[in-house]
């Protein structure tokens, strides 16, 4: 392959976006998939979609990792799998749990299992990332050692290289509305107790619960000063 100069608009022109969304459990991360833009597929771990038994999206349940290896393959390389516009994981980090699991069978060396359900994680989550389609990763999340919330994972290496892989740490959580109520709501920033980043520089610090908005915005290119 001979090296090529492009642009930055180029590289980017056939991608989507890759974004994380987490939060605590029953805010509303799974029921929120219902609002991503085209053709959506959910690739559901939890057995959690419950919430969206009133709508009827393509979904593919995820029991084993070698179910997740072969999702990811057909979405690399099967038409029928490559017609979706969004692909939703429902959650990454039930998924960490399941090889987890499966490699702490087969081992009695706990440190060599999760070492290698991190190096598995990376290579299959790094992949998803680069497909064609818009990615969104559910998470569950955790207070770190500073008290600040932020992705969940079995051990610590993969909460720690996340936000460098994907365009989008995102959190859904609960805040005080203008009339004083509870209003569900997406943090796009980081603050003193939640770690969250916005690669696009497109999002403000809340969003709506929206996705369709909030890749819209992002895939706009516009720039907010």
């Amino acid at each position: 392959m001979t090296l090529q100069i492009t642009t930055t608009s180029q590289i980017t022109a056939t991608r989507g976006t890759s974004i994380i969304v987490s939060g605590p459990p029953k805010v509303g991360k799974s029921y929120t998939l219902r609002t991503l833009p085209g053709r959506v597929l959910i690739a559901d771990v939890e057995d959690g979609q419950l919430c969206n038994r009133d709508v009827d999206i393509p979904a593919v349940r995820i029991k084993s990792w070698a179910d997740a290896e072969e999702f990811l393959l057909k979405l690399q390389s099967d038409p029928a799998w490559q017609q979706f516009d969004c692909i939703a994981v429902d959650s990454i980090s039930e998924l960490a749990e399941v090889r987890l699991s499966e490699t702490l069978k087969s081992t009695t060396n706990k440190m060599a299992a999760y070492g290698q359900m991190a190096d598995d994680m990376t290579v299959w989550l790094k992949s998803m990332a680069r497909l064609p389609m818009h990615i969104v990763f559910l998470c569950k999340y955790q207070r770190n050692k500073l008290g600040v919330w932020q992705p969940l994972f079995p051990g610590n290496v993969l909460d720690l290289n996340v936000f460098f892989w994907f365009d989008e740490i995102l959190v859904m959580r609960m805040v005080d509305g203008e009339n004083g109520k509870p209003t569900r709501t997406i943090q796009c920033h980081s603050c003193e107790e939640h770690q969250a980043g916005d690669r696009s520089g497109t999002l403000d610090f809340f969003e709506a619960p929206d996705l369709t908005n909030i890749i819209t915005k992002i895939m706009s290119g516009g720039i907010q000063q």
